[in-house]
């Protein structure tokens, strides 16, 4: 065949494909119809995973594995997308890591809508303005997100996702390397970008900003200004990238929350969150591990959090593997609801992919 005959065999697949994702949309439509009448919910992120899980197993050919998941992704969103509009809240501006890992999860479908604060991000799903909301939780160089973590003691939320976006971070600007004198970043950014901006920029002023999006939006205009942010960012307010990948460590990863109001069925791989205030005695936190080691339920994380309540009182925030409803789960809950001071279940969710 010659590249005549090849391009006419691609356009004609690319007719059966879309002739497909109508097909499929049409399907979508029906299953919607059925969950509005039944008072289902219209997203499951159990169902989203098996099916991902399922595709990307199907190798039988050349077409890479992360673009099946990154494709069906948004063939999964636009389906969504016709049965009900999601609304998302993000900690904002737009471009921001929040609003990357929303689109992660949700696809270029869903309706994302910026706010300032973690804490706005859960008033938004509380109120009903959105229905979920992306929340930082943890950083793997950083740690945990405490502000996220202390929200969740007296918001009714669920835990119904996880996302792992990892942080690569651009230098983004009109000029060259050898005209800039001020670099633009929120102050982690310029924190996780140190060495190389010594080693590349020693002479620019270094200037923290509310975020790494609003970096881009002031050396906009001026070329001997630079920024720290995504590609993303650059992207959107159309300030090119001089040099991507300038952190100083690599695998640097912040892992989010997508919350939301209702219970997430198990997809037979779980994690379960809790918080936990602990009596303050002798032991107390052996007592309160002690009934997850018994049932044989393995702790994927634990924080150390003052409860805010009495000075020198402190929760722990506790994930594990499994769902609420495994009965290992339930038996070993049931023994710290003995012996802890207050318990709450955040709720069981499907466990991420690590990229």
């Amino acid at each position: 065949m010659d590249l005549a005959d090849l391009r006419k065999e691609i356009d004609a697949i690319d007719r059966e494909i879309v002739s497909l994702l109508h097909r499929r949309g049409e399907c979508a439509q029906k299953v919607g119809q059925i969950k509005n009448e039944r008072g289902e919910p219209f997203y499951v992120p159990a169902r989203e995973k098996e099916i991902l899980e399922r595709l990307t197993q199907m190798q039988d050919g050349p077409f890479p594995k992360e673009a099946i998941a990154a494709v069906y992704k948004e063939i999964i969103s636009a389906c969504l997308s016709l049965q009900k509009t999601i609304r998302v809240a993000y900690m904002g501006p737009e471009a921001s890591y929040h609003h990357l890992a929303g689109m992660s999860h949700f696809g270029r479908s869903a309706v994302f809508v910026p706010v300032r604060t973690i804490d706005a991000v859960f008033t938004e799903v509380e109120r009903h303005r959105a229905d979920y909301g992306i929340a930082a939780i943890e950083n793997s160089f950083e740690g945990g997100i405490a502000v996220t973590m202390d929200r969740f003691v007296t918001s009714p939320l669920r835990v119904i996702a996880e996302v792992y976006l990892p942080v690569v971070h651009a230098l983004i600007s009109h000029g060259d390397l050898s005209t800039i004198k001020r670099v633009y970043s929120h102050p982690q950014g310029l924190a996780q970008c140190r060495l190389w901006l010594e080693r590349n920029l020693p002479g620019a002023e270094l200037i923290e900003t509310s975020s790494t999006t609003q970096g881009v939006l002031l050396c906009k205009d001026d070329p001997t200004s630079a920024a720290i942010a995504g590609r993303m960012a650059s992207e959107i307010v159309g300030v090119p990238v001089k040099v991507n990948g300038i952190e100083d460590s690599s695998g640097n990863t912040t892992r989010f929350f997508v919350i939301g109001r209702e219970e997430i069925p198990p997809s037979g791989d779980d994690k379960t969150a809790l918080i936990i205030f602990i009596r303050d005695r002798v032991g107390a936190l052996y007592h309160t591990l002690e009934p997850m080691m018994n049932h044989g339920i393995n702790l994927t994380n634990l924080v150390s959090r003052p409860t805010r309540r009495e000075a020198w009182q402190y929760m722990f925030f506790v994930e594990l593997e499994g769902h609420i409803q495994d009965q290992a789960i339930q038996d070993a809950l049931h023994e710290l609801d003995s012996t802890s001071m207050y318990l709450k279940v955040l709720g069981s969710f499907p466990k991420g992919t690590h990229r």
